[in-house]
């Protein structure tokens, strides 16, 4: 789980799923807003249970056979036991929408996870004076219902989701990537330069003593000039000697 959450937040594609799911559920849960409306109710002992939870501290009231419930949470108002005790008769505002119970509820029939929310408690005695009043702070200022506006709350999520996604879309394009040097680094390894022709050389004047060699030069066999006639008086010598004093 844990390196899934790593991988969602730091990888691209998993910042954009945050943020489409934060936008996704901010979206859900605004539009839960709804109109809140008070239910009022009359009962006496011989209808409803009253109950004090042991570990909530929540006051419980409960219609005979019935799976509605109806709570008092004890972060609005508290309900002493010397008054449900000895009440004779109630009434009460709640609200028409449930709250769900943590802890919820345990029952001989079941847990009971959500509940309509008591707005107003007024116990009676039995001579119809009032024994006591509990309110709530959101009823003294909404005696008569009001908008319950979750957008308040859930833009908040909406927009931190579109600030995620948005950075994830946003933030690679304007990282410049860097461009590769094609001048000459004697550091980077790996990196060739691009291919230049060879310069042709330059042409150098014709010389015959500047011939490669070609070998000993071949002569024709036998005699390559006509021969001489011997002087007159002479023999003739076939062998060109000189001639014998």
């Amino acid at each position: 789980m844990a390196r899934l959450v790593i991988l969602l937040l730091t990888r691209r594609w998993g910042l954009l799923i945050v943020g489409a799911a934060l936008i996704i559920g901010g979206v859900i849960w605004g539009i839960t807003s709804h109109q809140i409306s008070y239910v009022q109710i009359h009962g006496d002992p011989s209808t409803y249970d009253f109950g004090t939870g042991q570990t909530s501290g929540n006051t419980y009231i409960n219609l005979h056979g019935s799976n509605d419930y109806y709570v008092a949470f004890a972060s609005d108002f508290s309900v002493p036991k010397s008054d449900i005790d000895n009440f004779a008769s109630f009434t009460m505002f709640a609200r028409d929408d449930t709250s769900t119970l943590d802890p919820a509820l345990s029952t001989s029939s079941g847990d009971v996870n959500s509940a309509h929310k008591i707005e107003k408690l007024v116990l009676f005695k039995s001579d119809g004076s009032t024994l006591d009043t509990f309110t709530t702070a959101e009823y003294q200022a909404n005696p008569n219902g009001f908008n319950d506006n979750e957008w308040l709350k859930s833009i908040w999520l909406v927009i931190l989701g579109v600030i995620i996604a948005g950075a994830a879309l946003i933030v690679p394009m304007m990282v410049k990537k860097p461009q590769p040097s094609t001048s000459f680094n004697i550091g980077a390894g790996g990196v060739q330069q691009p291919y230049q022709q060879p310069t042709p050389y330059a042409q150098q004047p014709t010389s015959p003593y500047a011939q490669p060699y070609q070998g000993p030069g071949q002569y024709p066999q036998g005699a390559a000039y006509p021969p001489q006639q011997p002087a007159y008086g002479q023999p003739n010598n076939p062998y060109q000697q000189p001639p014998q004093q």
